[in-house]
């Protein structure tokens, strides 16, 4: 069975829903949902889901949240290696009227905890894997020294704007690098208006090593570029519930494609509209036949 390692963010998720149109400034009714989260568990659990062996490097907290992560993972086969904290690192999102992501502030100071020596312990679990993920809620000083160092097929989720700027010194060590198009515009001083400007950017990012880049553009559809070939795909219409998990999703998908010999942008795209229509940041239904059933539907 192939392995994957994933090196990054386990939180709890807080949602905050509107019942009628958000109105900014302003005191909404609404109600709240809480579910299990962060990019790295995200990414990880999908994997689990669709019956990869996984294991998740993570900060998580002696506290009723981080109880919470362990049992979860337990429950899903999903392998956890555990940095302790006090405190599990949260997630706090506002959504809008259309379930659509309106701001979110992530509280992932504990993330510290995952340093260079605590990736230097885990040698051995990861130089078995068969790739390895990371997201960039890692430390500056980590993310370096997993980029220069881990001899494995390496796979980045650039996750924000903000973060993002951590990547441009390090494309030349990543194999495959997902981002929206705001980031792709950060990390590529480029701007997007037309499929023209991705196949800029795309070019830019293999001409500066990245050997598969995969940009999601929301509802409009994702683009693939790898050294000898381009392609958009047009969004297929779901009923989204939450499109907070869609990109984590979305990159899961790639990574079980490269494990299984796939397109990358149909897996991902597939899973990815799977994860929309749940209401959790990663779909309970989520399985291989279901993946593939909805693969072959769409595809």
């Amino acid at each position: 069975m192939k392995k994957v390692v994933v090196i990054g963010g386990a939180v709890v998720d807080l949602f905050l829903y509107p019942d009628q149109k958000m109105m900014l400034h302003d005191s909404n009714p609404g109600y709240m949902k809480q579910s299990l989260g962060g990019v790295g568990r995200n990414i990880a659990e999908n994997l689990a889901r669709l019956s990869v062996e996984t294991h998740l490097i993570s900060v998580i907290g002696n506290d009723d949240a981080g109880d919470w992560i362990k049992q979860s993972s337990k429950d899903l086969g999903l392998n956890l290696s555990v940095i302790e904290s006090e405190k599990t690192p949260m997630y706090f999102c506002v959504m809008d009227e259309s379930n659509e992501d309106l701001v979110s502030v992530a509280v992932m100071k504990e993330i510290k905890k995952l340093t260079i020596d605590e990736i230097i312990k885990r040698k051995h679990l990861i130089d078995s894997a068969d790739l390895v993920v990371i997201d960039t809620n890692l430390s500056e000083e980590t993310f370096a020294y997993v980029c220069e160092n881990i001899q494995k097929p390496l796979f980045v989720d650039a996750i924000s704007t903000q973060k993002v700027v951590k990547i441009s010194k390090y494309l030349h060590h990543i194999h495959t690098l997902k981002l929206n198009a705001m980031e792709a515009e950060m990390l590529t001083g480029m701007t997007f208006e037309t499929m023209d400007d991705l196949n800029d950017m795309g070019d830019f990012l293999i001409q500066a090593g990245v050997k598969q880049v995969l940009i999601t553009l929301g509802a409009v559809g994702a683009y693939y570029a790898d050294q000898e070939h381009a392609m958009f795909r047009n969004a297929i219409p779901v009923d989204v519930k939450n499109g907070t998990g869609a990109g984590d999703a979305f990159i899961a998908g790639a990574i079980y494609a490269y494990l299984n010999d796939l397109h990358p942008l149909s897996v991902a795209m597939a899973n990815a509209m799977i994860n929309l229509e749940s209401e959790c940041a990663v779909s309970t239904e989520l399985s291989e036949d279901i993946l593939i059933k909805t693969m072959k539907e769409y595809d």
